[in-house]
């Protein structure tokens, strides 16, 4: 039996988290010496019924002072049929206008399933990463390093990179107008974290990232001068952004965290984020965290709402709402729990944690979502 690449990248981490819970066992001379390990089970829905359920497993094993740090995760995209009737204008519009292979029958639901791996080394100040995510038409990965040092205990510097590289090939039989292609990602950032006093950390950082290559969805179409044509972006963007972060520890057994996030690029956008996360202990063993995230941009200088001719803007167009002009609010609260420190009579416990979290999201094109989120963590 052959295991296709998909299937046997997923079993090989999966390999490789048993592997490293396995060593846990052994004895303590082992050079392994805290391997930790989780899981995780996400499920998202939203205002039109999407679905995306994700298996995440993740693992660290240290040795001397090197760590390495793997995360799998298998998930399962689920995309409701056209509900509308058959060869009515909603259903056209519906079929045409859809971000996914529509070569099938779009009456049914579609569903797409993606596999992702990721590794970490790190040693000392420095490490190394890679990424895999695979889907049946799409493939990427990406290299990444970084390395930091430390001035008088308080400040540290970080500067990293990494390079991504996409193959995309759409289901030959859709009317896409993109056969076989390629994206390529060159990522730099910046960052200094300052240790302002014993309760108050402080972090700012620059971020550049040169795009080439597809850049819009292979399977959207737009409607423009009376037709349906395929959406078309720049192939290359500029994306840059900075951020600031404040994180402060409350005499209460709370803390907060406040964040900033500017960001621009090429094609026209402009966005500010703002969030800010508040913990508090409820009692030993047990806290909540409360979140809120505002978000605002403008529009891409080629995104228009219609478009008169189907030549769009420079001979550019988009379906994508994500490059219109959108404010969007996200409201969170999360639970977490030790399990070994609440139930201290009951060993069974004593190793676990358990978490659960609920989020809404909003946005002014009227799209929502509610995304519930439950984890168990177990501890060598």
């Amino acid at each position: 039996m052959q295991l296709t690449r998909r299937v046997s990248t997923v079993a090989i981490a999966f390999g490789l988290l048993a592997a490293g819970a396995a060593r846990a066992a052994e004895p303590s001379s082992s050079p392994f010496d805290d391997v930790v390990t989780g899981s995780l089970l996400r499920y998202f829905s939203d205002s039109g019924h999407i679905r995306v359920r994700s298996l995440m497993g993740t693992g660290t094993v240290p040795f001397k002072n090197t760590a390495l740090e793997l995360h799998v995760n298998n998930e399962q995209v689920m995309i409701p049929g056209v509900s509308a009737p058959v060869g009515s204008s909603e259903a056209v519009d519906a079929i045409t206008t859809a971000s996914r292979p529509i070569s099938g029958n779009a009456f049914q639901d579609f569903v797409k399933v993606r596999n992702e791996f990721q590794g970490a080394l790190t040693r000392g100040h420095a490490g190394v990463d890679y990424y895999l995510s695979t889907e049946s038409d799409y493939l990427g990965q990406q290299l990444g390093a970084h390395v930091d040092r430390d001035y008088n205990d308080q400040l540290n510097l970080s500067l990293g990179s990494s390079f991504g590289w996409d193959a995309i090939k759409p289901v030959a039989d859709d009317d896409t107008n993109t056969g076989e292609s390629h994206k390529s990602t060159l990522h730099w950032n910046a960052v200094a974290t300052e240790v302002m006093s014993p309760t108050t950390m402080m972090r700012v950082g620059l971020e550049l990232n040169l795009v080439n290559g597809l850049q819009h969805n292979p399977y959207r179409h737009v409607y423009a001068g009376g037709t349906n044509v395929a959406e078309r972006h720049p192939d290359s963007r500029q994306r840059r952004d900075a951020f600031f972060k404040l994180n402060h520890w409350m005499s209460n057994r709370s803390s907060v965290k406040l964040g900033y996030r500017l960001y621009s690029d090429d094609w026209g956008i402009v966005s500010h984020e703002a969030d800010t996360k508040l913990s508090q202990y409820i009692t030993r063993g047990l806290y909540a965290q409360y979140q809120y995230r505002w978000y605002t941009q403008t529009a891409a200088d080629f995104f228009r709402k219609e478009y008169l001719t189907t030549s769009g803007i420079d001979g550019y167009l988009s379906g994508d709402y994500r490059m219109g002009q959108l404010s969007s609010h996200l409201f969170g609260f999360e639970m977490n729990a030790d399990l070994g420190t609440l139930l201290t009579d009951h060993r069974l416990f004593e190793r676990f944690g358990l978490r659960f979290s609920i989020e809404r999201y909003f946005n002014s094109n009227n799209y929502s979502a509610n995304i519930l989120e439950t984890g168990l963590d177990f501890r060598f």
